[in-house]
């Protein structure tokens, strides 16, 4: 095997068939200037060694537990379960600098874990412990529209409300997330539901091309005419195939929207469900209709937005309407069930039943999915999650918490959930394989959901992009193609 230096050089020098990365002058200076240094980093040397090269590299960029800013950097995520000691943590700012830190990492076999807004609640997932490096991308959060206002190119790091935010300046919006807070890049690999699914298709149906470090840092455009089979494993296939530092994002003109939350309290639930079940029915005929409906101890929230021009708000000031910000632990699962008033209630009464802590607050959401979404994809060139072309509801269910003396109770709480949950609608022939990944919980194993078709293909395009495993074997946690 080659110096480190050398192997850093390489990087900054790709083939013909690579993305050309920029502003690499003072990169390829420092790397020369300390050639000696790094290249006393031996092949397979330890987290201790791949932070002392990283931080070689990029100096201050590299926060350890030694740093002043670092239990700030720490407790970033969304859920402080995922509050996780990284023996090191890499503040990147472009595409070359995930490429170089990449190489690092790769070069000294050592554990990482990829972080933009940190919005996954699964521990691990964009989180790592005291054995491993966190490369945090959450400065890439460009917000880019094309001279010809068709497409906005957005990093990452970005979160969904600044992206709308951005675009409304030109009464533009893209397809993405629901709340503020949410991270682009978790949510588009993930598949992505935004407010009118059934109208736009999920939101990596709406990508026009990835830009992508693949595991021996080469950087590559993924698109329908650039390496197309990478580009539908990247709609819905997760953190597998390499780092995304770029997503091409179609704009559309909809940016204003009708929208209603309306409370009720729980004696109110049969209402309720007739009710919700007669606009999921009339979302198949009307895509332009988005419905929502939460399920809490005592209370239910509904969210229903419609597309038109007269209008009460954006998805700028729905997403600030609907996000939930406050440090708490969080669990998350889900469960794919089809469209049926009785088992709805009994949903809802299963989650009384159950959520019986004031200590610990269950709840699930009901967020329908109809089979225009799936024919929408199809139209866009398909994605990798193999979505049944049903009318049905994806469960989004959560538990929070603050106190660690309720961990074991919270688990088990969500865990009964989810399993009552599925044999119920199992019982009536109502329960899908599919588990949304954005919504899944760790012990879930999402990508058998979407069939072997998908697995194979996945395997398929990990043995040709990544074909020593490093996303497989060297990535901390996440919804993994086995290797």
């Amino acid at each position: 095997m080659s110096s480190l230096s050398a192997e850093l050089l390489s990087v900054l020098d790709p083939g013909p068939d690579c993305v050309a990365l920029q502003n690499t002058t003072s990169y390829r200076k420092h790397i020369k200037e300390n050639a000696s240094t790094l290249d006393e980093i031996e092949a397979k040397a330890g987290i201790v060694r791949a932070c002392d090269a990283l931080h070689i590299l990029f100096a201050d960029k590299v926060i350890t537990p030694e740093t002043s800013s670092y239990t700030e950097e720490k407790q970033v995520n969304w859920s402080t379960t995922c509050w996780l000691p990284a023996a090191c943590i890499v503040k990147l700012e472009n595409t070359a600098e995930v490429a170089l830190a990449l190489r690092i990492v790769t070069f000294t076999n050592v554990k990482f874990a990829v972080r933009g807004a940190g919005h996954n609640s699964n521990p691990g997932f964009a989180s790592i412990g005291e054995d491993g490096v966190l490369l945090d991308v959450k400065a890439l959060n460009q917000v880019t529209l094309s001279e010809d206002h068709k497409v906005c190119s957005v990093g990452p790091g970005a979160t969904w409300e600044k992206v709308y935010e951005e675009l409304e300046k030109n009464e533009l919006v893209v397809v993405g997330g629901r709340s503020a807070g949410v991270g682009v890049g978790g949510l588009i690999l993930g598949g992505g539901m935004s407010h009118f699914s059934n109208h736009w298709g999920m939101v990596c149906d709406n990508v026009k091309s990835y830009e992508v470090v693949l595991a021996d840092s080469r950087v590559v455009n993924a698109n329908a005419k650039e390496h197309p089979d990478l580009f539908r494993a990247l709609k819905g296939g997760g953190a597998n195939f390499g780092i995304a530092t770029r997503f091409d994002l179609i704009a559309y003109a909809d940016h204003e929207i009708w929208y209603t939350l309306k409370l009720y309290g729980s004696k109110d639930i049969e209402k309720v469900m007739k009710a919700a079940v007669e606009v999921q029915k009339a979302m198949d005929e009307d895509d332009r209709i988005g419905f929502f409906l939460s399920v809490k101890i005592g209370f239910l929230i509904t969210e229903l937005s419609v597309l038109m021009p007269e209008t009460l708000g954006t998805q700028h000031s729905l997403a600030f309407a609907l996000s939930m910000a406050d440090a708490a632990k969080r669990e998350t699962g889900t469960a794919a069930v089809g469209l049926d008033l009785e088992l709805y209630k009994e949903l809802c009464e299963l989650l009384q039943s159950i959520a019986t802590s004031d200590q610990v607050a269950l709840s699930f959401a009901f967020q329908p999915i109809g089979k225009a979404a799936v024919e929408k994809g199809k139209v866009s060139g398909g994605n990798s999650m193999n979505i049944p072309p049903i009318n049905q509801s994806w469960l989004g269910i959560m538990v929070e918490w603050k106190d660690d003396t309720d961990d074991e109770k919270a688990h088990l709480q969500i865990e009964q959930f989810v399993a009552a949950a599925e044999s119920k609608a199992k019982s009536r022939g109502l329960l899908q394989d599919f588990k949304f990944m954005n919504d899944a919980g760790y012990s879930q194993n999402v990508l058998e959901g979407y069939g072997q078709e998908a697995i194979d293909h996945f395997t398929a395009i990990g043995r040709k992009y990544d074909p020593h495993g490093v996303f497989a074997r060297g990535q901390n946690d996440g919804f993994l193609v086995p290797r």
